[in-house]
């Protein structure tokens, strides 16, 4: 349990060598103790919990509860989560426009933040006018009632419309974790928008320095293959077979065409078509095909940061040479097996799952499969503006593709009324 007059120290001499890149990461230089309050601060804390942010606001909106504490002075944070269907979503400055699911109305939902030690409680309300059951799924250390998953009969694991039900969990460990919910078919109603992240932090707080959030998402705007998935039964197996088997002998080969993007992404020049006043083109299969509706592949038209297509070229996110940065990432694509992370014109030290003290390694792209997640550090020697993308050419074209815009320090002085993340 955490006392309230536990304090947290944070060290006068904090001086990490990372991987040989940084010689040293500028330390918390202080004598002064950190109660919760004062942390909170440091984490930069929202204000305001009911705001929906964003996408550039997504960055760096830190959304840390009702902090109250207990008889014996543990740190209570309250939460709420309201779920609604049928929102209508921007999802790029072209006109995509999504029919999601959300978390108190965005997507991905609310960065919530606490402390590792701290009793949280988050209520999730399912809005009465919703269609489906919905739950939380949190990524972290708690009980089997708490899990968010209707097996096992857990009243949490499925929230009908117009019911809610309390996450109740000590914290712990601390690190970075996805949330999402846990409801079949899973993959609906996690394409539909419903996930988002927790940060737990360590009771000593990391090295300070400016810190982003980044969810990395996708969107399959073709609802129609929406339902369970199962596997076949045998006698689908078996006529599945024989189907293939008769096509063989006959030399009919199936085809089906590939998805075909028109929007294009120059590496060589640095520049990107970003495809104003162009759809997207999904080639059906050929009338000769024989290959059955239900073969055909679940796939993304769109893929994002922080839910937008585009987002960080049309608005770049500008930050300051010589300054350390801390990222929080998250992957949670659907129906693609991998994601990537990739930073043009530096290198950055990761961690995975944020649950070390060190980093683990130094590179300039993490691989993640769903749910993987990790902390980005990094930061720019030079000015100029840098690419950061995933490294499938597939995901930049449509729409996974953003810009660091950084500025030395003559030129931070007088950025033009944008935010500059210092």
């Amino acid at each position: 349990m955490l006392d309230i007059n536990l304090v947290l120290l944070v060290s006068l001499t904090i001086s990490l060598t990372m991987t040989g890149y940084y010689s040293s990461i500028p330390s918390v230089s202080a004598t002064e103790f950190l109660s919760p309050s004062a942390y909170d601060k440091v984490k930069n804390c929202t204000q305001d919990l009911s705001k929906r942010p964003t996408p550039i606001e997504y960055l760096t909106y830190f959304n840390c509860g009702h902090v109250s504490s207990s008889s014996n002075g543990q740190t209570i944070r309250d939460f709420t989560l309201i779920i609604n269907e049928n929102q209508k979503i921007p999802i790029s400055d072209e006109g995509h426009i999504f029919d999601g699911w959300t978390f108190n109305g965005t997507i991905p939902g609310p960065t919530m933040r606490v402390t590792q030690g701290d009793h949280v409680r988050i209520k999730v309300i399912n809005s009465p006018g919703n269609q489906h059951a919905h739950s939380l799924h949190l990524h972290s250390i708690h009980a089997a009632v708490m899990d968010g998953v209707s097996m096992g009969g857990y009243e949490g694991g499925a929230i009908p419309p117009g019911g809610s039900f309390v996450y109740e969990f000590i914290a712990a460990p601390y690190g970075v974790f996805p949330y999402h919910c846990h409801v079949d078919p899973i993959a609906d109603h996690i394409n539909r928008g419903l996930y988002g992240m927790l940060i737990i932090d360590p009771k000593t707080p990391r090295t300070q320095m400016t810190e982003f959030a980044m969810l990395m998402n996708g969107y399959d705007l073709n609802f129609d293959q929406e339902g369970p998935v199962s596997i076949p039964s045998p006698a689908e197996s078996n006529s599945d077979q024989q189907i293939v088997k008769t096509a063989e002998s006959n030399n009919d080969k199936q085809v089906i065409k590939p998805v075909v993007s028109t929007v294009s992404h120059d590496h060589e020049h640095g520049k990107a078509d970003l495809g104003k006043g162009k759809k997207l083109k999904v080639l059906a299969p050929t009338e000769n095909s024989s290959a059955k509706a239900d073969d055909i592949q679940r796939d993304n038209e769109i893929y994002t940061v922080n839910g937008k297509a585009f987002e960080y070229m049309n608005h770049p996110i500008q930050i300051q040479a010589g300054k350390p940065y801390r990222i929080y990432l998250v992957n949670m694509l659907e129906f693609d097996l991998v994601n990537s992370f990739h930073m043009h014109g530096t290198m950055y030290n990761y961690t995975v799952a944020g649950t070390e003290e060190i980093p683990n390694y130094m590179t300039d792209i993490v691989t993640m499969s769903q749910g993987d997640r990790g902390i980005v550090e990094f930061k720019y020697d030079y000015p100029g503006q840098y690419m950061f993308h995933a490294h499938q050419a597939e995901f930049t074209d449509k729409g996974w593709m953003g810009l660091f815009d950084v500025k030395s320090n003559v030129s931070a002085n007088s950025n033009n009324n944008k935010i500059l993340y210092s």
